[in-house]
């Protein structure tokens, strides 16, 4: 429990107050005080066991191993604690020093530990040091306290779960004829795509697929992290509109009763998804949307079986936030068996194409089928196929598993680091590919099938990926070009002439358009605009503005005062920091560069595209600087 506290203290606790009501956040934490008790009850209790024979075995020494055996125990903890909490005020007062100084000073510290045991009066003072808390009155307590917390906790959340309504618009008596199908991608960008002008051939089949498709060229995401585009392209309105700011947010109030799958099946879809990425599933899930949203095994590993084994702790009920209970469990299970945090974002591309095909066997026509491939997200690990196709494998082994060279690159990285960064992008380039295939095949499956027939394919990404302009990946303020232009790719049953159009559009278009694909009016409270238009080759209006946001360190409780709102047009880029209200405008020939500002040069630019900011949202940016 002492070292769960020191966890929580790292940040957790304060980061959930940014989207937690307070007494969620106290939820959040007797749910971990309450594990971390019950794991404590269950580790004695297996010692015991393993000491019980010794013990029945040596009779006449039993009270010395007993003695022995607490020693030895009271030694580990004391160190494991002691050491958990070194990195912790490592972290968070040093977080530049690396990890490569963390270990070093846990090496220091562990052989300062040993010196210390060595001196008979500091290792009495270690072993006694937990005598208060192993008395027979202090344990029989903290045992009782933490059932009793663990029975109260399954009781409230088991009748919330029950008792609160789950709002879901009532299903058309007719169902539809047609059918549609959105795939998206995790972190492809469009300027990684051959099919978008890239150098390298990344994506030959869904090229082969956009031949008779239409291609909009400048589509740029409404965020630049996962959560938030998820939450857009669900919702059809801003961060700002929809509350969803961190990693970890969650769609409230309005939103989450007026959605895109809300209104599907309100129109008499059957509407389903499968959803390869924990955050934008989570987000989904909470909705109660989707007709049929099965949950992922994100990891095939124990933590799996733990998560499903605990599940009476984390039911799905309206307080707290599972994808934090998921993400913590996941950490604790991978870091006590010497595994890799990240190896939930390893969700195969042909595995989610595979669900993807299960499902369609069992939906009838007159479905909406939302599909999120985890590939090419970040850790980048192409297929074999791929692999040595744009990077020698050797060279590129060196450095795959390097996680330490990627957080000293992220979130922005000096000039001299480009090469670097350059092998990381073959490597990214590499696994778009992979992706790229597997996409392939599954068109090539459903087109076989005559499951197209009578089927929108819509294919999209919710955020880019950057390698340029001293800017790394994504899921930062600096908003730059490369992380927020995506694809969008849209065939229509019976199309085989491609079409490229050159609007600029967000993704708040997206539920607009499904909407009058579907073959119902927009409602009033999708404030964007529909592509349909531009599919019928019927609009010659090709302007248009493209808007996006980074919130995550703003509280959803108050207006948002940290973070970047921003705008795109056909030429430009402006992007307001919220503190201090500076703008700084990029030519989309350098919005790569995140430390741009040409604002001086074209003040006339700059200041009518923060007017357009600010008439979007005039309680976010200022209408000058």
């Amino acid at each position: 429990m002492f070292a769960e506290s020191l966890r929580l203290s790292r940040g957790d606790v304060q980061g959930w107050t940014f989207y937690l009501t307070t007494a969620e956040v106290v939820f959040e934490v007797a749910v971990r005080l309450v594990f971390a008790a019950l794991a404590g009850i269950v580790a004695g209790t297996l010692c015991t066991a393993l000491a019980a024979p010794f013990l029945w075995h040596f009779r006449s020494s039993r009270d010395r191993i007993a003695g022995w055996t607490t020693k030895i125990c009271v030694i580990l903890v004391a160190f494991l604690d002691s050491a958990f909490a070194l990195s912790i005020l490592i972290n968070m007062f040093a977080p530049s020093l690396g990890p490569r100084v963390t270990t070093a000073a846990l090496a220091a510290y562990l052989l300062s530990f040993v010196v210390v045991l060595c001196f008979p009066r500091a290792r009495r003072q270690v072993v006694t040091s937990a005598d208060g808390l192993l008395s027979e009155k202090i344990t029989r307590r903290t045992t009782l306290a933490a059932v009793t917390g663990a029975a109260g906790m399954l009781a409230t959340e088991f009748v919330l779960s029950k008792t609160t309504p789950v709002v879901k618009a009532a299903l058309a008596p007719q169902r539809r004829a047609s059918n549609i199908l959105v795939v998206s991608f995790d972190a492809l960008g469009a300027e990684d795509m051959s099919l978008y002008g890239y150098k390298l051939p990344t994506t030959p089949s869904i090229g082969a697929f956009a031949s008779r498709a239409t291609v909009f060229k400048n589509f740029y995401s409404s965020s630049t992290f996962t959560t938030a585009s998820v939450a857009s392209m669900l919702t059809g309105v801003y961060s700002s509109e929809n509350h969803v700011y961190q990693l970890t947010g969650r769609i409230l109030g309005e939103p989450a009763r007026r959605n895109l799958p809300s209104a599907m099946r309100a129109a008499g879809y059957s509407t389903a998804a499968f959803i390869s990425n924990p955050y934008a599933y989570f987000l989904a899930d909470r909705l109660k949307a989707f007709d049929v949203l099965p949950e992922p095994t994100f990891e095939k590993a124990g933590v799996q079986r733990l998560w499903k084994a605990t599940g009476a702790l984390h039911q799905d009920s309206p307080i707290g936030t599972r994808v934090d209970e998921y993400l913590d469990l996941m950490s604790a299970w991978n870091s006590l068996g010497g595994m890799r945090d990240v190896l939930y974002l390893e969700f195969p591309a042909e595995e989610t194409f595979a669900r993807a095909r299960e499902m369609l066997a069992q939906l009838p026509d007159g479905f909406f089928l939302w599909v999120h491939v985890m590939t090419p997200h970040s850790p980048y690990h192409p297929a074999a196929p791929e692999r040595g196709l744009f990077i020698p494998d050797d060279q590129f082994r060196s450095f795959e598993f390097e996680q330490d060279a990627d957080e000293l690159l992220f979130p922005h990285y000096e000039a001299d680091q480009q090469p670097r960064v350059d092998q990381r992008r073959l490597a990214y380039d590499e696994f778009v590919r992979t992706a790229d295939r597997a996409f392939g095949a599954f068109i090539s499956d459903l087109e076989t099938s005559g499951r197209l027939r009578n089927t929108t394919v819509i294919v999209s990404s919710d955020h880019g990926e950057s390698f340029e302009g001293g800017v790394y990946q994504h899921n930062h303020q600096f908003m730059t070009r490369p992380e927020i232009h995506v694809p969008l790719i849209i065939r229509t049953p019976g199309q085989q002439e491609g079409r490229t159009v050159p609007v600029v559009a967000d993704q708040t278009a997206l539920a607009p358009t499904i909407l009058e694909l579907a073959g119902q009016p927009k409602p009033d409270w999708l404030p964007g605009q529909s592509l349909v238009a531009w599919l019928k080759g019927n609009s010659v209006d090709e302007s248009g503005l493209a808007f996006c946001q980074y919130l995550a360190k703003s509280s959803v409780f108050e207006p948002p005062r940290y973070g970047t709102v921003g705008v795109i047009d056909r030429e430009y880029q402006y992007v307001v920091l919220l503190a201090g209200q500076r703008g700084v405008l990029r030519p989309l020939g350098e919005a790569q560069f995140w430390n741009v500002d040409r604002a001086a040069q074209n003040p006339a630019r700059a200041e009518a595209l923060r007017a357009a900011i600010h008439s979007r949202f005039p309680d976010l940016v200022q209408k000058s600087a």
